[in-house]
């Protein structure tokens, strides 16, 4: 079940839900909120997509589309119902630049059907009350809600790296004195900078102290370490890809031998930086998944992600301090 807040939104679902079929088979029931049509209220269009699968068989996938006018919106989770199979777990895929949860009673009640939540805070208009409203609902919701974030889910690649660059077995003593971080990220990127520090601060005891916005486009926060306080910057880029863009990491007295770099180099690859180095030390291919595959790919995982839950709540923390 995907729901789309407008009718621009719906028409890129509506091309990536043939990729996320084949990828995963499954019936489709695609809610638009606001198609700001002039025409009836409500409007219901069926249709099938069958792939090949290899021996001459194939896989059909049941599409149905259910437009609603403007003010009709509400009406959407009282048509979903009993479209829905009971016996098949239900994702609901959230596709707008508001947070879930800014959809009120909409939301509450499409969520409500479904097992699981997969949504994306990556483009988000206001993403300071955007993280606090989300994780609040998902950390707090009785319901113990399944959510995915997809900006999570991109991280991998600069988890896997920065994982593998700081090892103990690497760079000795490195994770347990980090003193300085500093993230720089595209437009409408700050929650995936926020997931990231996150999960350092999860993986290294770190505990969240104060933040501050700076002059300009910098937000900086404080950390206490077991071996110390940690300064942290996040630094917001004009212009490019929506997405992060470098991460620097400085340990001990943070001079040129004590310090590496992490860089997006574009065409799917990361590179390692050390010291004062300009030549990459070591790149990891990172493949840049367009949002379907990311999505069909993360349908299948209906376990609860503890650490990405760990995460969640000191991106919360980092945000209400701003507020």
């Amino acid at each position: 079940m995907g729901f789309c807040a407008t009718q621009t939104d719906a028409n890129a679902v509506t091309q990536e839900m043939g990729v996320i079929s084949q990828l995963h088979p499954s019936r489709v029931l695609l809610l638009v909120g606001d198609t700001g049509s002039g025409g009836a209220e409500l409007e219901a269009y069926v249709s099938t997509q069958c792939y090949l699968i290899g021996g001459g068989r194939q896989v059909c996938s049941e599409h149905v589309t259910v437009n609603a006018a403007t003010g009709a919106g509400r009406r959407l989770p009282s048509v979903a119902r009993p479209l829905l199979i009971g016996d098949l777990p239900t994702s609901l895929w959230w596709v707008s630049n508001q947070a879930p949860p800014a959809h009120g009673p909409l939301f509450a009640e499409l969520a409500g059907m479904a097992d699981h939540l997969v949504y994306d805070s990556l483009g988000w208009a206001d993403p300071v009350r955007g993280v606090v409203n989300t994780a609040d609902w998902v950390l707090d919701s009785d319901t113990q809600q399944i959510a995915s974030d997809l900006a999570w889910r991109r991280l991998k690649p600069w988890r896997r790296l920065i994982s593998q660059a700081l090892d103990p077995t690497v760079e000795p003593g490195a994770l347990d004195s980090i003193r300085t971080i500093t993230v720089e990220h595209g437009p409408h990127a700050l929650p995936q900078a926020w997931l990231l520090i996150g999960w350092l601060a999860c993986r290294l005891g770190w505990r969240p102290l104060a933040g501050k916005v700076s002059p300009g486009v910098e937000v900086t926060w404080a950390f206490q370490a077991p071996n110390g306080q940690v300064s942290v910057t996040v630094r917001r880029l004009s212009d490019g890809s929506s997405d992060l863009r470098s991460v620097a990491v400085g340990w001990g007295d943070c001079s040129e031998n004590e310090h590496m770099r992490f860089t997006a180099l574009g065409g799917g690859r990361l590179a390692v930086t050390d010291g004062s180095d300009n030549e990459p030390s070591r790149i990891l291919a990172a493949p840049e998944l367009p949002r379907a595959q990311l999505v069909a790919r993360q349908l299948p995982d209906l376990g609860r992600d503890a650490l990405f839950l760990d995460t969640l709540d000191v991106s919360r923390i980092m945000a209400k301090s701003l507020l």
